[in-house]
């Protein structure tokens, strides 16, 4: 989605100047190019350590090693490749000229959409399995394996549809005296086909995210009320010990669910609140062909919604660092382990020399 509206965005953008009014496109200006610079690298800095982190704390602690974890791990390594693969890539696109040749072009670019592809369909299973686990709780639930394999039919199916079929219709195009990687369709009915393809991809899962957590929250608190009754009922007739601990077992599973939920549902706010904004401006330029893409509204409106686009990358980690205790906790476990392991070398390096 992002390549087709770029494609669209470069050719006219590049094209000729509105010379009696000495209109500059802004990514002419310098003001423009160090802002945006400047962000980029803000966004990559912190979007690869932070997803690096992520990753790192589901992998190297047994205890994180849940069916919900292992969804969140998939969400960073998506982002670590829109971090280390689509943004440089694009950069390159609306900077630069392409030097990687066309095999590189046809592979990278098409990579991206993957990546998009692979971010969507984890949040929108890692919803499902929440819903599962709250809406319908005597379902059994997902086990790990079973997540495992979801993880590699995510990734599959992704590339299957949308990165494959791309890859034969990325070609380099030299606009500007530059050469950019941009996909060329054989005809506008095929854009516009491929182009609803991708649109889908994103509005039926916001549909499906929107009505679970709808109804997640609506769960929960139906079972704060039962067990504020339970509790109350608990005090006034002071039943068994075993029914004590019932209560409060129920009382930690639903701080848990409703903990996860409250992160859960920032993650999916931040990245549909980065991810509209483009989908809507791909599909006015797509179908309203009187929109004039190098116009100064939509080429301002383009920049900001590609950086909120690429933005959402290095916001999940800090979502997830802030809102999962239990995430936070096994982040600072490595932190303070590596720091401490940095002082007893740098002890038993002194106690050698002395």
């Amino acid at each position: 989605m992002e390549s087709d509206l770029e494609q669209e965005y470069l050719s006219e953008n590049d094209k000729d100047y509105d010379m009696a009014n000495i209109t500059v496109p802004l990514k002419a200006i310098p003001a423009y190019i160090t802002i945006q610079f400047a962000w980029y690298s803000f966004i990559f800095t912190l979007g690869v350590i932070g997803n690096l982190y992520i990753t790192l704390t589901v992998t190297c602690r047994k205890e994180m090693t849940t069916t919900t974890n292992y969804f969140i791990f998939n969400l960073a390594v998506s982002d670590l490749g829109i971090l280390l693969v689509s943004l440089p890539s694009h950069v390159i696109r609306d900077f630069f000229s392409w030097s990687f040749g066309k095999i590189a072009c046809q592979v990278i670019i098409s990579m991206n959409e993957v990546f998009f592809s692979v971010s969507i369909c984890t949040i929108t299973v890692i919803t499902l399995e929440r819903y599962r686990a709250i809406a319908l709780p005597f379902k059994p639930k997902t086990s790990t394996r079973g997540g495992k394999v979801t993880i590699a039919l995510i990734w599959l199916v992704s590339y299957l549809v949308i990165g494959f079929p791309m890859t034969f219709h990325m070609d380099l195009e030299l606009i500007d005296q530059r050469l950019i990687c941009l996909p060329k369709w054989p005809s506008k009915d095929v854009n516009k086909i491929q182009t609803c393809l991708i649109v889908t991809l994103i509005i039926i899962p916001l549909v499906i995210t929107g009505y679970a957590y709808t109804v997640m929250i609506k769960t929960l608190r139906q079972q704060s009320q039962r067990l504020q009754e339970r509790a109350n009922c608990h005090r006034v007739s002071r039943t068994s010990l075993n029914s004590s601990t019932s209560l409060k077992q129920d009382h930690r599973r639903h701080r848990y669910n409703a903990k996860l939920v409250k992160m859960l549902i920032v993650i999916v706010v931040v990245f549909w609140i980065s991810m509209l904004p483009l989908t809507l401006l791909a599909l006015v330029v797509e179908f309203f062909p009187d929109v004039r893409v190098a116009s100064k509204a939509i080429d301002g409106l383009y920049t900001i919604f590609v950086a909120l686009f690429y933005s959402n990358s290095a916001f999940n980690p800090v979502a997830i660092y802030i809102m999962s205790s239990d995430l936070r906790k096994g982040l600072n476990t490595i932190l303070f382990y590596k720091k401490r392991r940095l002082s007893e070398i740098r002890h038993m390096h002194y106690v050698a020399q002395n």
